[in-house]
């Protein structure tokens, strides 16, 4: 595993305070902004905060609530609630702010409490900079659709040739991937690379191993992970093959129903659609 793999899982399992997961209205029309790909997978946009134009956001629907780095709450002279950020492996010291304005294409939020951490661990891990990580609290307001072909996110469900229904599961998009008579509950996050499986969910489950140990990092430094691979894998009735799954080996922060993670690259999409009115994530590949 590359030590960046676990980088932008960032504080997928970070919770501080009530950060609801929103129902979109319906959309009268349907605006598109494009993004940049790094690494295959992580989707960057420009976007305004507070008062600071052409920010590069991380669209992380992995993360809730939104974070921003210390060097953006420094520059708009916020102070927050002292609190942290779970990670897998340790808790990392972040600040609870009010962000007087936030705008992502046509997302617009006021008054938002987000989470200020310092982002030079995942910023070096990835090769990217990254001003602030726009989570669920923000994109679930309206459903979108990722079109990784042109480049650009619509903000309006599609149909797509697959679906698979989600549920939302302590603020998060949780999907159901059966692996021979076994169900995983797993988080969606497009800040993920891969399958992500916390150790206890190797219990009564089909897999080989391929490596013990290799070190990762996210925000809070390193972590010890394994790889293993699932011989065969269903996502609702839909086949998606073996997987290769990273396996958290010492998920001392983590809490919850939920097996892990699901990176979108295990669908392999050309689009991928987030409809929250009918609670249906779609893809075509």
């Amino acid at each position: 595993m590359s030590a960046s793999l676990l980088s932008t899982v960032l504080c997928g399992m970070s919770v501080a305070g009530d950060y609801k997961v929103i129902t979109p209205p319906i959309a009268r029309h349907a605006e598109e902004i494009p993004f940049t790909l790094y690494q295959g997978y992580l989707v960057v946009v420009d976007g305004r905060i507070g008062r600071l134009e052409h920010q590069h956001l991380l669209i992380d629907t992995g993360t809730n609530p939104s974070m921003i780095d210390r060097n953006v709450a420094a520059k708009l002279g916020l102070r927050g609630i002292r609190g942290d950020v779970a990670t897998f492996s340790d808790t990392v010291p972040a600040d609870q702010v009010k962000l007087p304005d936030l705008e992502v294409g046509p997302l617009r939020r006021r008054d938002l409490n987000v989470m200020v951490a310092d982002f030079g661990k995942v910023e070096s891990g990835v090769g990217v900079h990254v001003d602030a990580i726009i989570g669920l609290d923000v994109l679930s307001t309206a459903s979108f659709t990722i079109d990784f072909g042109k480049r650009r996110i619509l903000f309006e469900p599609s149909r797509e040739r697959h679906s698979v229904p989600f549920s939302v599961a302590q603020q998060f998009l949780q999907v159901n991937l059966k692996v021979r008579g076994k169900q995983l509950h797993l988080l969606v996050d497009t800040g993920t690379p891969h399958l992500i499986l916390f150790n206890r969910a190797l219990h009564d489950l089909d897999y080989s191993r391929i490596s013990k140990s290799a070190v990762g990092s996210n925000l809070a430094g390193g972590g010890f992970y394994e790889t293993v691979v699932l011989p065969e894998a269903k996502l609702g009735p839909e086949s998606v093959g073996p997987q290769r799954v990273t396996v958290v080996a010492n998920e001392k922060q983590v809490e919850g129903e939920y097996d892990g993670l699901m990176g979108v690259s295990l669908l392999r999409p050309k689009r991928l659609s987030f409809d929250f009115e009918r609670q249906v994530l779609g893809w075509s590949n």
